[in-house]
């Protein structure tokens, strides 16, 4: 089970550097509803600080970005010939194999809808 907030220090965006904030903006954004400042405070008061024994609010967001770079899920992805196309569709499986195998890790997807379609 996932750890359901925990009793560390509550999220301090002053404590995320500039630099992360924007790398944080690339790797881990809110795609639901745009917010990345209250989208990584929910981040961090529910699963963070469960982390303090290990890891502070900084080291946790460095580790989160540090997490996605350390693979390149496009790359992984054009290898498996899945890339963007306006009529070839993929199944579920199609795009989480190549991901599984690797990085070792099962990824969790969601769709979003395209305003367009």
């Amino acid at each position: 089970t996932m750890p359901s907030t925990c009793t560390g220090a509550r999220f301090n965006f002053t404590k995320v550097y500039p630099q992360l904030r924007k790398d944080l903006k690339k790797s881990w954004p809110d795609v639901e509803s745009g917010n990345d400042t209250k989208f990584w405070e929910g981040e961090w008061n529910k699963h963070g600080t469960c982390s303090e024994q290990t890891l502070n609010q900084m080291q946790y967001f460095e580790r989160s970005h540090a997490m996605w770079t350390s693979f390149n899920i496009t790359k992984i992805l054009k290898n498996a010939s899945i890339v963007p196309h306006p009529t070839q569709t993929w199944t579920y499986s199609d795009i989480v194999s190549p991901i599984k195998a690797a990085t070792g890790r099962t990824p969790l997807l969601r769709c979003k809808g395209d305003s367009k379609t």
